[in-house]
């Protein structure tokens, strides 16, 4: 596959389905796992030959601590 890491991350993102099957009953809302989105993801990763490397860390902003995730989406090059 010679297309460009834009091109590829175009198709991923158009082709992927990951729907929110999940239910918080205490919040009253639907959401989607890390799990569930890598299950339609890994399929497109394959296809196109690229990866996609998630980190997190504890980050403070006003004295509040968050947890910031980073997705890095590559094709090797």
């Amino acid at each position: 596959m010679n297309e460009s890491i834009h091109a590829k991350l175009n198709l991923v993102q158009s082709k992927l389905n990951a729907p929110k099957n999940l239910y918080n009953s205490f919040g009253g809302f639907s959401y989607r796992s890390l799990e569930g989105i890598f299950e339609g993801l890994k399929p497109l990763l394959d296809e196109t030959q690229c990866t996609i490397v998630i980190s997190d860390e504890i980050v403070t902003v006003n004295g509040f601590n968050y947890i910031k995730a980073t997705a890095v989406f590559s094709d090797g090059d």
